[in-house]
């Protein structure tokens, strides 16, 4: 308490405020997002996505130019954003907020420039830099994607971004914008990276492939119009096809239906290649983190070693375990940013942390062993191991066991 507050309430001077009365104030607390985050009052990448609407909604709707209209169509965005999401077979998607009749109605008073695009895609920029700074441990939630989304659809930037599939419903096809994010991958991990070369990927016959999609075709413009849309469409289905053929083969899986388990392998896959995500926000985004590469791979170190510990004790810790996998994957895309000089202290300073619990430090070895393995050039075979079975490369599916988590648990 201060002296002023004294005065006025009688309450000692140097007083401390309890903590039960603080956490209710810091909880009412108004100050920008990135601030609201550091001081963990949203505590995770999902808290943060439902504080983003409002932000994109003012955005979104900067493009017009009368006040009232800006006021009207913002509070529609925001109210559009509270509706239930829905999981829909055969790349179907629900009804995007443009699309609306009152709001094409309008569309017509829009009138977006250079300081509306530049604007959204800078606040896209800062809102996907906090999203993995803070989080670098955990996959940007399908809301924050959406809302990422809306944003880089208003700045004009070509940043095609991905949403984690559900793998009860998955059908065996990817959209066309995991092959142009996998495109994007190969630009940025290609050439040899330890990305690259820790997951077993051809960054250059991916980004091949990528290409064949994106045209262009005799008599096209290499977006599918004029005369050769046609071939525009089946040159991209192909493409596409053969996406989801290299997923099924890298995953194990055979064609046609498969259990739970079996889709969400193909998906991880998708997930590799494309850095779900990361390697579009850096390249085409431009996101730097404050704290550098190296400590966005320390703190998902930091993530993975609790959700393995997290996993030790829950009854059903096969969650948790793909979790850690994909928070492992993470750290391999920052490691991969990082300079060799930098990135070498940091593998150095992996095992010192996983040892600060014995049976984390003992499940995680083989997969500290087996980054070490790629790091000092070397590869694993075709079953993901390495060094006689001591090495292995960590992912998070799988339809048998899962080599990370023993039974019983010591």
């Amino acid at each position: 308490m201060t002296a002023a507050e004294e005065r006025r309430t009688g309450v000692p001077e140097g007083a401390e405020v309890p903590p039960s009365v603080r956490r209710v104030v810091d909880g009412a607390r108004s100050a920008p997002l990135g601030v609201l985050v550091a001081s963990g009052i949203v505590p995770s990448a999902e808290a943060m996505a439902e504080l983003v609407p409002r932000l994109v909604a003012a955005e979104r709707t900067a493009v017009y130019r009368d006040p009232e209209l800006r006021v009207l169509m913002a509070a529609n965005y925001r109210a559009f954003r509270n509706r239930r999401s829905l999981l829909l077979l055969h790349l179907a998607r629900q009804v995007a907020p443009e699309e609306l009749p009152w709001v094409r109605a309008v569309s017509g008073h829009a009138r977006g420039d250079a300081t509306t695009r530049g604007s959204a895609a800078a606040a896209a920029r800062t809102l996907a830099e906090t999203a993995v700074e803070h989080f670098p441990g955990t996959l940007l939630p399908n809301p924050l994607v959406r809302e990422l989304g809306a944003l880089l659809d208003a700045s004009g930037l070509d940043a095609p971004l991905t949403e984690e599939l559900a793998a009860d419903i998955f059908m065996g096809r990817f959209s066309g914008k995991f092959l142009a994010s996998a495109g994007i991958a190969a630009e940025l991990l290609g050439g040899g990276s330890l990305y690259e070369r820790y997951y077993g990927i051809d960054y250059a016959e991916l980004g091949a492939l990528a290409a064949r999609r994106a045209g262009p075709f005799p008599g096209g413009d290499g977006r599918g119009r004029g005369t050769g849309r046609r071939e525009a469409r089946r040159q991209e289905a192909d493409a596409l096809a053969e996406f989801a053929r290299l997923c099924r083969t890298r995953a194990g899986r055979p064609g046609g239906h498969d259990s739970v388990a079996g889709n969400g392998m193909v998906i991880e896959q998708a997930q590799i290649l494309t850095t779900h995500n990361l390697a579009t926000l850096v390249r085409r985004v431009g996101i730097a983190p404050e704290p550098g590469w190296a400590e966005a791979a320390r703190r998902c170190f930091g993530t993975v070693c609790q959700l393995t510990e997290r996993a030790r004790r829950a009854p059903y810790p096969l969650r948790g375990l793909k979790d850690a996998a994909y928070a492992w994957r993470q750290m391999v895309f920052h490691l991969s940013l990082c300079g060799e000089a930098e990135r070498d202290r940091v593998l150095e300073w992996l095992p010192a942390r996983a040892a600060r619990r014995a049976p984390v430090a003992s499940r995680l070895a083989p997969a500290l062993l087996g980054l070490r393995h790629v790091a000092e050039g070397g590869l694993f075979d075709a079953e993901g191991t390495a060094r006689a079975g001591r090495a292995r490369r960590l992912t998070g599916w799988t339809v048998s066991e899962h080599w990370l988590r023993p039974d019983p648990w010591k």
